[in-house]
């Protein structure tokens, strides 16, 4: 397991200082394989102390443990990129995420969201660009077992308030959860069901229902994996229903 999925894997675990730590590593892990523990933590804002500790709470002895493995992974990439391997990355990359996704979606996890999904008689689903495709398999596979799933493209959401029930459900996959679906969504009558992997923080607290996805790179919204995800996610979860 590489630095960055140590990271994603503790994150719910983080403290202020910690998440300050990390959106600065995000931001551009190879820029920190040059730096030294008193370089970064004035980077970020923090203490050298409070920098070990969150190294520590990684499972490293010390910051120089944690770079040298990221050292490491960013020469590794880079190789596979000079030689043309891009899709071995990606098939890495993929390998990573999906362990980090079993640790997430558990067998409790999914029956629980199952059990919040049963309540709803109507479902609707929508997403922009692959997102979408998110939706689509969602009515596909609800409808496979006799219940209603509708997908909706981004532009008719602000339709949904014409013919939503208070008793209805909208599911929305986006993986930055932004307002340029949030806020149409969020107009419409029923429930919200917010699928992301980086959501944005003015929408996390104005849904009822919040699934994050994990997500490796520090833009998931470029990353091709995501979208992937919620395909897998939508598999999974429809076989608890």
């Amino acid at each position: 397991m590489n630095p960055l999925q140590r990271m994603e894997l503790h994150k719910a675990t983080f403290t202020q200082n910690d998440q300050i730590i990390y959106d600065h590593i995000m931001q551009d892990p190879s820029a920190i394989t040059h730096m030294s523990t008193s370089t970064l933590a004035e980077l970020c804002g923090v203490s050298q102390p409070a920098l070990s500790r969150f190294v520590k709470s990684l499972g490293y002895s010390r910051y120089q443990d944690f770079r040298a493995e990221l050292i490491s992974m960013v020469a590794q990439q880079t190789e596979q990129a000079e030689q043309g391997q891009e899709h071995l990355l990606y098939f890495s990359q993929l390998y990573h995420l999906l362990h980090e996704a079993e640790q997430l979606l558990t067998a409790e996890y999914l029956h629980d969201l199952a059990n919040y999904l049963r309540q709803f008689p109507r479902i609707f689903a929508s997403g922009i660009g692959k997102s979408r495709h998110a939706a689509e398999l969602l009515e596909i596979l609800m409808r496979k077992h006799k219940r209603f799933a509708q997908a909706v493209s981004h532009d008719a959401l602000n339709e949904l308030t014409d013919y939503m029930e208070s008793d209805d459900l909208l599911v929305i996959f986006s993986v930055s959860g932004g307002e340029h679906i949030m806020e149409e969504a969020l107009r419409a009558n029923g429930k919200v069901m917010l699928v992301a992997a980086k959501p944005d923080p003015r929408y996390t607290n104005k849904v009822d229902k919040l699934v994050v996805l994990p997500h490796l790179s520090s833009n998931p919204e470029a990353d091709p994996i995501s979208p992937v995800l919620f395909d897998i996610f939508v598999e999974l979860l429809v076989e608890y229903l």
